[in-house]
């Protein structure tokens, strides 16, 4: 009896019990996937000077953690602070330009109003010397000579109306709708800009990455100098096999591990599924009309936000970790 139940019983009892452990391990794998290709990930800025110089200060060191608008660095303003008075004179010289084309404007309109008056008086004293040539008391040549005055007074009128009209087209309009003067005083705007720009301060908090920037060092405008990891929020980048998606949604829960904290969880969500595989926009994507066709299970990422940080333990960009999702909780 007791051989027959080692020969037939326990076997029969070992497979059905190991039949049941792969069961449930399948049903907790179905219900909890889990993948190690996950990394941690958080926003970076790559931060530039909006002008070109030679840096004078640097008011921060590698890995140290910034508030936003905290003093970064700054550009030697000197050059900047030149440009600005500059700009500041041309725009002053305009305004004086300007007030004496509207000197010159006021004096031409005189001169038209002058003429005016001369024309006038000298129509009606033509008309009284015609007069007195019909009636004889007064000479033909002086009834010419009226006419001919009459003639260099309307033309005096023309010529004092058409420089004033040329005065009022070289002033141009007055105040700020003088094109000249919003020239002028955009130099002047753009030169404050850039004399701001000097300082460079920190779009967010975070920490400041790849620093190398020393004294002396000339930058260009909009050229990247050092990364600045936004701490606000981290997530994971799970990638997750294509048999593992079918049960994945955003708003299940997941629980987090590090390497580098092998005994702390934290806690996170699922907060986007990638409609593409890792490999769909590779400098190469694969292709498999030549033949030679390997299926390979494809992998695709999976968006974990962190909800719940812990204290003493800091997240690193790129980190190792394992993602596990509960794809029982409520989405």
């Amino acid at each position: 009896m007791i051989k027959k139940f080692v020969k037939v019983i326990l076997p029969l009892f070992i497979i059905a019990i190991l039949s049941i452990g792969g069961y449930f391990y399948w049903q907790h794998q179905n219900r909890y996937p889990s993948t190690d290709d996950a990394y941690i990930q958080a926003d970076v800025i790559n931060v530039a000077s909006r002008v070109s110089g030679t840096v004078s200060e640097i008011d921060v060191r590698n890995e140290e953690h910034v508030q936003k608008g905290q003093l970064l660095f700054t550009i030697d303003p000197a050059p900047f602070t030149i440009e600005l008075n500059k700009a500041q004179a041309q725009r002053d010289a305009t305004r004086q330009k300007i007030q004496a084309a509207d000197m010159a404007v006021k004096s031409a309109r005189a001169t038209v109003v002058e003429r005016k008056a001369e024309l006038t008086h000298t129509r009606l004293e033509t008309k009284r010397i015609l007069t007195l040539m019909k009636k004889q008391f007064v000479s033909r040549s002086d009834g010419d000579l009226a006419i001919k005055n009459l003639h260099v007074a309307e033309a005096a009128l023309n010529a004092a109306q058409n420089q004033l009209e040329e005065m009022i087209e070289k002033r141009g309009e007055l105040g700020d709708k003088n094109a000249q003067l919003r020239l002028a005083q955009a130099a002047v705007e753009k030169a404050k800009l850039d004399l701001q720009y000097t300082r460079v301060f920190a779009p967010t908090s975070g920490y400041i990455a790849n620093f190398n920037l020393r004294h002396g060092d000339v930058v260009s405008a909009y050229q990247p100098l050092f990364a600045l990891i936004e701490d606000q929020t981290w997530w994971a980048q799970a990638n997750f096999k294509e048999t593992q998606l079918a049960r994945i949604h955003t708003g299940e829960q997941a629980t987090i591990k590090l390497d580098m904290y092998p005994h702390q969880i934290f806690i996170g969500k699922v907060v986007d599924v990638n409609k593409d595989s890792g490999s769909s926009f590779s400098l190469l994507p694969p292709e498999n009309a030549s033949g030679n066709w390997v299926k390979v299970t494809q992998r695709f990422p999976v968006k974990v936000i962190i909800t719940q940080r812990k204290s003493g333990y800091p997240l690193r960009l790129g980190a190792s970790s394992t993602v596990t999702i509960d794809t029982t909780s409520p989405k």
